[in-house]
């Protein structure tokens, strides 16, 4: 604070005198009550008892500012004033300069904008009201005050990059992002400097290093904008380039020229370097996508491999499609799943083009293909695809020539003559040479036993094997049987699986948030009590007694599962459970009380499933049942036989043990 007089600026010295002028100036020209100022500098006393320290403080004031006659510091019915002419107050030329920089920036005049948040920035000479006490007033004001310098700041270096001088303000704009570690403007600008002066890994790891903080310090992803920044950097977005010194396509037609669209955007992720043991359905795939107006959907389980596969098609038909290939994040498996017209629009950028849409309500559209994108020869990759309806309106009335390639846990798109390709998992000799590439062949030769086994324990899907392999190329030193025993350590295995941002268990409870965001209380229910069941295979019978729920209750929630990726789908009535699924299920349990009673009751169905087959009276099977009879025990027993063993145990009466060895002695006695 400092004020100046007669002779020149002049600091106040007294602490009260100096929080007494700041509260005055931040209501400069208008009255402020007694009271107010009375709590403002002694809180902590009643008003009678310092009614006259407050005149006195003031009558201070006017003399350490050379205003003994009162003609600024006035007196007011019940309060004080201070008056203030234009200018006088350094926050109120920095409040001018910022409006003024405003609003030329909104009459599209950079350089005049650039040049009014410039001065309003000098203003500043360090923290505002520094040295003046943190009184509620004073506390919130400097709060503001911060808050509108970052904002300018950010205004600057905006209007700075279109302007097109992105290396001269990238020096300021990392000194700045370290200071303010949380703002995600600043990130973004900074990653836009980083992109356009050619740095894209350094822009990357920008919204890595946030993502990171963001997760681990508050719980949440970065916003919609900087994903879609990330996203745009990611697929190299010609856009992303564009200045006011470079004109948009959209600029160019508003000022009456005609804009051709680009020709053959390239906006493809590269396609993984090590990719084994799928030739055939690559193969397929590829057949599939050089047809006309091909829709490819490709689903399967959560870590399955699904986008690899789809990107090494892709790159594989890429001459085939000479007017484009464009890949589009959807973001199913997230919090904040792309919309259907922000992908359009997304895609039109990439060709130059405006997108359209169609209104269907106030607040709603539904986008719309231009028509100059017709007839052309473009591959879209529509990857992480939620459902159906995500995509629907860009799939319906697809600009034709196009072929579109879906990814996703659902058979999304696999409906009329559209094709699908089921993806599963690796074999064991797929999955044993996947480790071979990326550890080396030598260490897997040395020991194929430990390879194989640590491929079992991964499942055979690629997410576990990569990263299983990621902590082995980082540790030379380990050696796989000694890993493999680690991960056989079911407590410890989903956290050993973590190498990095990639991490098995992230990936699954990703699918499990869907259920959650759509408020599938069954389906999560369910997938608690598979946990506790701890089965590797379940018949839809299993899950009518596990949840008690009827038959074509427990298969709906079954095929939800399917859908966000936690189960797979055998033949019809039979479910695969993945040991990586149950593991989380385990994790989340929330009422072990109704997880018994639950597992329960399907140690129950099997008692009587297995005296059944021992009584001699039992020819046809029970009702509301997949019981056997007298007839089909022995190939029921085969059938069932590793389910019962690991249902023996579970229950703590014995009762299954004991039925199951009957059975036994029946099947040799061979009644």
């Amino acid at each position: 604070m400092e004020a100046q007089g007669p002779d020149g600026w002049v600091s106040i010295s007294a602490t009260k005198q100096r929080t007494l002028l700041a509260t005055l100036l931040l209501y400069a020209n208008r009255s402020v009550p007694a009271q107010q100022l009375y709590s403002e500098l002694w809180p902590d006393r009643p008003q009678a008892k310092v009614s006259g320290l407050l005149a006195g403080c003031m009558w201070r004031l006017r003399s350490a500012i050379g205003d003994e006659e009162g003609l600024r510091l006035m007196t007011t019915a019940g309060g004080y004033q201070i008056a203030a002419q234009p200018g006088a107050v350094d926050l109120h030329v920095y409040q001018t300069l910022v409006a003024q920089g405003r609003a030329r920036r909104a009459a599209n005049d950079l350089a005049g904008a650039q040049d009014s948040f410039s001065r309003a920035l000098e203003v500043w000479r360090g923290d505002a009201l520094a040295d003046v006490a943190a009184t509620p007033s004073i506390m919130a004001e400097q709060a503001r005050l911060e808050e509108s310098r970052l904002a300018v700041v950010e205004a600057r270096c905006g209007v700075e990059l279109e302007l097109g001088r992105h290396e001269e303000v990238l020096p300021e704009l990392k000194l700045i992002v370290s200071q303010q570690p949380l703002r995600e403007r600043l990130h973004g600008l900074l990653m836009t400097a980083l992109y356009r002066c050619g740095q894209q890994a350094e822009a990357l790891g920008v919204y890595r290093d946030l993502r990171g903080l963001l997760v681990d310090e508050l719980g949440v992803e970065p916003s919609r904008p900087l994903r879609e920044l990330q996203q745009r950097i990611l697929l190299e977005d010609p856009a992303l380039l564009t200045t006011a010194l470079a004109p948009t396509a959209k600029a160019v037609a508003a000022q009456g020229r005609p804009a051709a669209p680009i020709a053959n955007p390239r906006l493809l992720p590269a396609a993984p370097r090590i990719f084994v043991a799928r030739d055939g359905e690559l193969r397929r795939l590829t057949e599939q996508l050089v047809e006309n107006d091909a829709v490819v959907s490709v689903h399967g389980v959560a870590g399955v491999g699904k986008t690899a596969l789809a990107l090494s098609a892709a790159h594989a038909v890429a001459d085939h499609f000479g007017d484009g290939l464009v890949a589009i994040d959807m973001r199913g498996s997230t919090s904040m799943p792309l919309r259907s017209i922000e992908a359009m629009h997304q895609v039109c950028e990439a060709f130059g083009v405006a997108a359209a849409s169609v209104l269907i309500g106030l607040d709603q559209a539904l986008p719309r293909w231009p028509q100059e994108l017709s007839g052309r020869r473009v591959l879209l990759v529509l990857d992480d695809v939620m459902t159906m309806r995500q995509v629907g309106p860009l799939l319906s009335a697809a600009p034709a020539g196009w072929s579109i390639l879906l990814t996703g846990c659902a058979a999304v798109g696999a409906v009329d003559s559209r094709s699908h390709l089921l993806l599963g998992r690796l074999p064991e000799s797929g999955a044993v040479d996947l480790l071979g590439r990326l550890v080396g062949a030598d260490r897997v030769d040395a020991d194929r036993a430990a390879a194989a086994r640590l491929a079992r324990l991964c499942e055979h899907t690629p997410l576990a094997l990569r990263i299983a392999a990621g902590k082995l190329s980082a540790r030379p030193d380990w050696r796989l049987a000694d890993f493999a025993e680690r991960l056989a350590d079911a407590h410890a295995r989903l956290d050993l699986l973590t190498h990095g941002e990639a991490s098995l268990r992230d990936r699954l409870a990703a699918c499990r948030a869907r259920l959650m965001r759509g408020n599938d209380a069954a389906g999560l229910r369910a997938l608690e009590l598979l946990g506790a069941l701890d089965l590797p295979m379940v018949t839809e019978m299993d899950l009518v007694m596990l949840l008690d729920s009827a038959p074509a209750a427990a298969h709906l929630i079954a095929e939800r599962l399917v859908d966000v990726g936690l189960l797979e789908s055998l033949e019809l009535g039979r479910y695969l459970v993945p040991a990586s699924v149950r593991l989380l299920a385990r994790e989340t349990q929330s009422d072990p009380a109704m997880a018994r009673a639950a597992v329960q009751r399907v140690v129950d169905y099997y008692v009587d499933a297995v005296r059944g087959c021992c009584s001699a009276d039992s020819i046809a099977p029970p009702p509301r049942s997949c019981m056997p009879g007298r007839r089909d025990r022995s190939a029921w027993y085969r059938a069932h036989r590793t389910t019962l063993s690991e249902l023996s145990l579970r229950d703590h009466t014995d009762t299954l043990h004991k039925a199951v060895d009957d059975l036994r002695h029946a099947l040799l006695a061979g009644k």
